[in-house]
C-alpha cells in the first residue's frame, strides 16, 4: 500500500553533508506514492549536485529565490502552494536558525515561511553544535508554532564525534 499515494512533498535540502541521504530519501517517498519536489540552498549544491536529485525526483530542482523562469518571479509561493507538506532534510543549524527568525532570504526559506501545510526539520550537525543553547532554542521556538522534528540521532558523525546531532536515517 502507497501511504503517500498522491502527495506532494517539498524536499528541502541545505548544506550539510547529511545531504547525501536526501537522496534516498527521494528514492521512499516515490516509493509509497509521493511526487516529491526539491529546494536545494547554495550549501546543498556544494555536497550533492541539483542533477542526482532531479534524476531520482523525476522534477526540477528549484535553486534560486529569483528564478526568472518561474510565473511572475513568484515561484516560491506556487512551491507552497503545491506541497502538501515541507520536509527539510537535513535541516543545518543555521537554516534552523534564519527560520526562527523569519528570514526569507533563500528560496527555501521563503517557500517554507509561504507554506500553510506542515513543515517538518531532520536536524543533522555536529553534537556540539546541537547542544547549543542558542539552536536549542531556535528549535524550541520552531516547534512552538508547530512545525515538526525528526531527530536527531545520537551516534557517530562526519567529523569523527559520537553524540546528538546526526540526521536520521531515511
Amino acid at each position: 500500500m502507497n501511504t503517500l499515494s498522491g502527495k506532494h512533498i517539498l524536499l528541502g535540502v541545505t548544506g550539510g553533508i547529511a545531504a547525501y541521504k536526501s537522496a534516498e530519501l527521494i528514492r521512499q517517498l516515490r516509493a509509497e506514492g509521493a511526487t516529491v519536489r526539491v529546494v536545494m540552498t547554495a550549501g546543498a549544491q556544494q555536497f550533492i549536485t541539483p542533477l542526482t536529485l532531479q534524476a531520482l525526483s523525476g522534477n526540477p530542482v528549484h535553486t534560486d529565490l529569483l528564478d526568472r523562469s518561474a510565473e511572475a518571479a513568484m515561484g516560491h509561493i506556487a512551491l507552497a502552494r503545491w506541497a502538501d507538506a515541507v520536509l527539510v532534510a537535513p535541516a543545518t543549524a543555521d537554516f534552523m536558525a534564519r527560520l526562527e527568525q523569519g528570514r526569507a532570504d533563500d528560496l527555501l526559506c521563503a517557500v517554507t515561511l509561504a507554506c500553510e501545510a506542515p513543515v517538518a526539520l531532520a536536524p543533522a550537525m555536529n553534537r556540539a553544535m546541537w547542544d547549543n543553547p542558542a539552536t536549542q532554542k531556535n528549535v524550541q521556538a520552531l516547534q512552538a508554532r508547530g512545525m515538526h522534528r525528526f531527530g536527531p540521532a545520537l551516534g557517530e558523525q562526519a567529523c569523527g564525534e559520537v553524540g546528538p546531532g546526526r540526521m536520521l536515517e531515511p
